[in-house]
């Protein structure tokens, strides 16, 4: 199922001007520096804001189109905003039942309360008002009762930019795990390329009102407009387990050994993405056998691409049929004498694990 967004908003100097056609399968991100359009794009597909002239199709239904505007209530779209919204009169349970019951004389219930208490671990806090939550905590709390909406797309707008450092990372693994176990798609909103790189499949990259690249996240990390925020990759690589606390992986036919998280559930998982910054991959044309770096994976070079410092150059590499990048001075290149196709090694300093 698609979802086609056509959109003319002019304010002032700025013009947003959309047409585009957008997955909706997995985790969608919208993301671009702040003012790029972002926001207004997806108040317009979720019907906060009408514009005259914009079209919008999510799959088969037309949300609008012409004098046809179905209203936000009749869309099936849940949203999570940067601030939860929480009713602060109401108790935990009541925010996140307030609506359902009358919805579910209505629509067929897909995601009943209790599996949304236990996807989101929310029964610890369902006697307590909002203003006893943590910031993570109430946007556990947005987050479910969006999806007790009973919504075919769920819509996050930074539902992290208000969050402190520690409350991000907890909030993190409950929208994975919502991916993961509704199948609801999700578009989301986000200006922090870390946060998208753990969560998206999709990236849509806007610039000034337009949509300038889009597709799947592997390959738009290679676009030259990220790499001024900080050249980096991901690559996807499967569990066999961990010993001595060492998680050891395989891309493709290649192994690499990583320290194992300290959370239980998370050593079980059998795939993980793997984040990598250009500037902690080095290459050599041999093994190292004298270093400190124990992952030295075989790849060849694919292409170069300028870098945003003159002295330096992103070497463009596979691996294993996947993308990496690594940034090396243009003085290393040179003296290592490196081509398009040749194989080399690359030594990967320093992995993120998701």
């Amino acid at each position: 199922m698609m979802l086609a967004v056509g959109l003319t908003v002019k304010r002032g100097a700025f013009t947003l001007e959309l047409n585009n056609t957008l997955p909706l399968q997995g985790i969608t991100a919208l993301f671009g520096r702040s003012g790029c359009g972002k926001t207004t794009m997806l108040r317009a597909i979720a019907g906060l804001d009408r514009h005259a002239g914009a079209e919008v199709q999510c799959g088969a239904i037309v949300w609008q189109q012409g004098s046809l505007f179905m209203p936000v209530h009749q869309r099936r779209i849940g949203m999570a905003f940067q601030e939860s919204s929480l009713l602060p009169h109401l108790s935990v349970e009541q925010n996140l039942l307030y609506g359902f019951k009358r919805l579910a004389k209505q629509t067929d219930i897909q995601l009943k309360p209790e599996q949304i208490i236990q996807l989101l671990e929310l029964a610890p806090l369902l006697q307590q008002a909002p203003e006893q939550l943590s910031g993570g905590q109430r946007q556990r709390v947005a987050l479910g009762r969006a999806l007790l909406s009973q919504p075919q797309l769920l819509l996050l707008d930074e539902p992290l930019a208000s969050l402190d450092q520690q409350s991000r990372s907890e909030i993190l693994p409950f929208l994975q795990r919502i991916a993961s176990q509704t199948g609801i798609p999700m578009l989301l909103v986000s200006h922090q390329l870390d946060d998208v790189v753990k969560l998206a499949d999709h990236l849509v990259l806007m610039h000034e009102g337009r949509v300038v690249s889009q597709g799947p996240l592997q390959q738009q990390l290679l676009q030259p407009e990220l790499a001024a925020i900080g050249a980096m990759s991901l690559l996807h690589a499967k569990s066999h387990g961990s010993k001595q606390h060492l998680l050891k992986l395989s891309i493709g036919k290649q192994q690499l050994q990583l320290p194992a998280p300290l959370h239980a559930a998370s050593v079980e998982q059998t795939a993980y993405r793997l984040r990598i910054l250009a500037r902690d991959v080095a290459l050599s044309l041999k093994p190292l056998s004298e270093s400190s770096v124990s992952n030295q994976l075989q790849v060849s070079i694919s292409g170069f691409n300028s870098a945003p410092h003159p002295a330096e150059t992103l070497v463009q590499l596979t691996l294993e049929g996947q993308p990496l990048q690594a940034l090396l001075t243009k003085q290393s290149l040179e003296r290592l004498g490196l081509q398009i196709g040749q194989p080399v090694y690359a030594q990967i300093k320093a992995v993120a694990l998701d």
